[in-house]
């Protein structure tokens, strides 16, 4: 076995591939899509040359990867730290103490001090966290899903748990609808607030709505930054054809029409991107279109609320209006997060909405 730093068209290409090998037969596992994820690579290691990848290759074929950068880090007050992301490997601790041992060498002759990941600085809620409890659910819209082992790996190399992400399953059954109807009815009428789903048609107006609540109910809890308006704005247009309006919130001041809350949910596409095996071609679109009508699972990522309409009841007329909506559309599976593990309002409010933990991620953290 030997580490290699992958720069060639052809090797990315092998880096995309080996992740299919890994997961085969895996009934769980969603690829990525092959293309986007090659130009991604592409991109980022060869034109911007602002990450780096690693494989450890055995006999012409690659039984471990991962990418690597240099950014910021907002929990340690760092200017550089490591992260890496896209990690796989095979059921082997040598194997994985060959690649981390590269990495952790790589970083200390940049002067660098501290490693944590998998997370992504260039996409902060994708796919971020090894998954550690929660192995029977199938993987939600940009979650992470990999084998038991991985968390092993990487504690057995020097890893120790930087912070734990969560998410919770949220039940009809547990979720009184009569009762939150009354209640939230009258939050709304108390402080003038209504909601209502984003308008595709004024899309950068719901934009900038967005933007200023995430901004002003951003706090030090987050674990990353709050997006810029141009971030926003890049996912919601790249992901227009995934977005379902009526998943999408806002909630406004009557007066002025003001925004005060947001509440962004996402069809699950992964049970699509399932069907699709990672390929976009003429057969794998006609799937695409014939198995989205069939989603039934979604996944609430995202809540926020401005301090001065916090623990005023405003969350709550948001997550009832998810329900409502998931009721609507016949979703027999939901699921809320992921939230910072230190994040208590956030999780009380899910709590609150008949949430029940059932998956934990972990960003693991490596000071070289």
């Amino acid at each position: 076995m030997r580490v290699i730093e992958l720069k060639t068209k052809r090797q990315l290409k092998k880096f995309v591939a080996m992740a299919d090998r890994l997961y085969r037969g895996d009934a769980l596992y969603v690829p990525y899509m092959r293309g986007d994820l090659f130009q991604t690579l592409v991109r980022l290691v060869r034109k911007e040359k602002t990450y780096t990848a690693l494989a450890v290759e055995e006999d012409g074929r690659y039984v471990a990867r991962l990418l690597f950068t240099v950014a910021p880090s907002k929990q340690l007050k760092l200017e550089r730290c490591g992260y890496f992301s896209h990690f796989e490997c095979i059921d082997s601790q040598p194997c994985a103490n060959l690649i981390f041992g590269e990495l952790k060498r790589r970083l200390r002759e940049q002067g660098i001090e501290q490693i944590e990941g998998p997370y992504f600085p260039y996409d902060q809620d994708n796919r971020r966290g090894i998954l550690v409890q929660g192995f029977k659910d199938e993987p939600m819209i940009l979650t992470s899903y990999n084998p038991p082992y991985y968390g092993t790996l990487l504690e057995n190399f020097g890893f120790t748990k930087a912070h734990d992400i969560v998410s919770y399953q949220l039940d009809y059954d547990k979720y009184d609808f009569e009762r939150i109807d009354r209640v939230t009815k009258r939050v709304l009428e108390r402080y003038g607030i209504e909601v209502s789903p984003v308008d595709f048609n004024n899309l950068d107006q719901e934009i900038d709505d967005v933007h200023e609540v995430i901004a002003r109910a951003t706090t030090d809890i987050i674990f990353q930054e709050a997006p810029t308006r141009e971030e926003i704005s890049r996912i919601v247009k790249n992901w227009r054809s995934f977005l379902w309006p009526d998943f999408i919130h806002v909630a406004r001041r009557k007066e002025d029409g003001k925004p005060v809350g947001v509440m962004m949910s996402v069809p699950n596409y992964f049970t699509v991107f399932r069907k699709m095996k990672g390929k976009i071609n003429p057969v794998s679109i006609v799937q695409m279109f014939r198995y989205k009508k069939k989603i039934d699972s979604v996944r609430a990522m995202m809540q926020y609320v401005i301090p001065e309409y916090q623990k005023k009841g405003v969350i709550f007329a948001l997550y009832h209006e998810f329900y409502k909506t998931c009721k609507r559309r016949g979703i027999v599976y939901m699921e809320a997060g992921t939230i910072m593990e230190n994040n208590a309002d956030s999780r009380r409010n899910v709590e609150s909405a008949s949430g029940t933990l059932n998956k934990i991620f972990r960003i693991y953290g490596l000071k070289i």
